[in-house]
């Protein structure tokens, strides 16, 4: 398939330059219209000069240069104005004023600031630098709200937000920007040269052309610049593939390396017959041992007098609960009775009309160990799906659990050579697995479960509530479900609101 379209992309251009011949041949006018040959023959005879490519390296270094700036300036100070929208507002008449005033008029400005020598470098940022901004600000605008719910609830710090939620929702802005400015980059830099015909560029040469009415070395130059533009462009954009690749490799390393680590003698990968959860993780791990000491004290998480209402519809009404840890507790009550209402409440995504929530250490419990956190399993999956399932585990860890410790919880649940796959790559229920050992590993005290059996087939569903049993027992395990079999097999106590 792809041979068949390399001929027909070759014939297609064969015929147009048949076509140019022809209409060159019937003009025959080397001045209005230079055939094909003619432009091929001037290129070669100027390709062996060292002008030649001294005048191509002068343009591209300050085009290219220009367009490097405004590039790295447009992520910079787009990303601060989406962080700060007051720059935003700020900035907002400069830039109208660089998108609407024409090349020319601010090259002839140019000419008097900074000279002939540097125009180019300054009309390729003033062409590239909104395209860059405006699709950065896009971009990140554009990252999954629902995923930055996710980061919030479980505490990611900056870098990993950037580097897990925003950066993939920015490449393809930035791939599809590139496409352009590059393009205009080169147009509006050559025009800043032909304009101001500093020596040794491409510019001049086209300036010259013009003076001695050569058309056949116009079009040359014009071929070269073409072929110029399109190899920065390939060049550019691979460039950012490759840093859109890299960093889709996470937390772990590459695949191959990571599975081959986790499956040595000294630690075997799990099969279907893997032990129990509380078995998986190292007794002799230190940072374990401090997560069991500060979160396997007594508490009970208390909600008095809750109220919601979504304008005059009542959803939460005078809700009170008091649920102790080390229990597992099924709120159960037909769609749309507050059941993700009120876990969005209780995970600080929305606020209550009044009512308190508050967390309480049972009296028995005197020490000052840091309050619980909250741990969540959400309706969607809410995974980072360019990413691996260890690695969306692992996002969560704040180095309470090890890498070894995520794939081997990862096993009990999946098979072996699905945890190195992206998570996009996954089916529905398995994407629902990994997102359940993520709330389940992540640090923390209470776990909200928002009908997280959605997707698993019978069978599976009782071996993940069998792995997810032994996770309660220093946890307030609250689960939002319609099935009465999923509260009778978990052994829990149901709350019907």
């Amino acid at each position: 398939m792809h041979h068949r379209l390399s001929l027909r992309t070759l014939a297609i251009v064969l015929a147009w330059l048949a076509i140019w011949q022809i209409t060159a041949t019937i003009v025959a006018n080397d001045i209005l219209l230079a055939g094909p040959a003619d432009v091929i023959r001037s290129l070669f005879m100027q390709i062996f000069t060292s002008d030649f490519w001294l005048s191509i390296a002068m343009s591209f270094s300050k085009i290219m240069g220009g367009f490097l700036l405004a590039f790295f300036a447009g992520i910079l100070i787009g990303s601060l104005s989406f962080r700060f929208p007051l720059l935003g507002e700020i900035l907002n008449p400069p830039l109208l004023l660089m998108k609407s005033v024409p090349v020319a008029s601010f090259v002839i400005l140019a000419l008097i600031w900074a000279g002939s020598e540097n125009l180019s470098i300054f009309i390729s940022f003033f062409v590239v630098f909104p395209i860059i901004y405006v699709n950065t600000r896009s971009g990140l605008a554009g990252t999954d709200p629902k995923l930055l719910e996710m980061a919030k609830v479980f505490h990611l710090s900056l870098p990993n937000r950037i580097r897990f939620l925003y950066l993939p929702a920015l490449f393809p802005y930035l791939s599809s920007g590139c496409r352009i400015a590059l393009g205009m980059g080169w147009k509006s830099g050559i025009a800043g040269e032909v304009i101001g015909v500093p020596s040794h560029t491409i510019g001049e040469h086209l300036y010259m052309s013009k003076i001695y009415l050569a058309t056949a070395d116009l079009f040359a130059w014009t071929l070269m610049i073409i072929l110029i533009c399109l190899l920065t462009e390939q060049i550019f954009l691979g460039i950012l593939r490759l840093a859109e690749m890299l960093n889709r490799r996470g937390l772990s390393r590459t695949h191959r390396t990571s599975e081959a680590f986790f499956q040595t003698p000294a630690s075997p990968a799990p099969s279907s017959s893997s032990p129990a959860p509380s078995a998986l993780f190292s007794e002799t791990s230190t940072r374990s041992a401090l997560r069991a000491k500060t979160e396997g004290k007594p508490f009970a998480l208390e909600i008095q007098n809750l109220r919601k209402s979504f304008g005059e519809q009542t959803i939460l009404s005078d809700l009170s609960l008091s649920l102790a840890s080390g229990k597992i507790f099924c709120l159960m009550a037909p769609s749309g009775r507050g059941k993700t209402t009120l876990f969005r409440i209780l995970l600080g995504l929305d606020s209550a009309d009044s009512g308190t929530v508050s967390l309480h250490r049972q009296p028995a419990d005197t020490s000052a160990t840091p309050l619980p956190r909250f741990s969540a399993v959400f309706q969607e999956d809410r995974l980072c799906e360019e990413f691996c399932a260890l690695d969306n585990v692992m996002l969560v860890s704040h180095n309470t659990f090890s890498r070894q410790d995520a794939y081997q919880a990862l096993c009990a649940l999946l098979p072996p050579e699905a945890v190195f796959r992206p998570t996009s790559t996954l089916s529905g229920g398995q994407k629902r697995r990994v997102a359940l050992c993520r709330a389940l590993l992540a640090p923390s005290s209470i776990l909200l479960m928002d009908e997280p059996f959605t997707g698993l087939d019978e069978e599976t569903r009782l071996e993940v509530i069998e792995f997810l049993k032994p996770f309660a027992k220093k946890k307030v395990l609250l689960i939002s479900t319609h099935q009465a079999e999923d509260a009778e097999a978990l052994g829990a106590t149901v709350i019907h609101l």
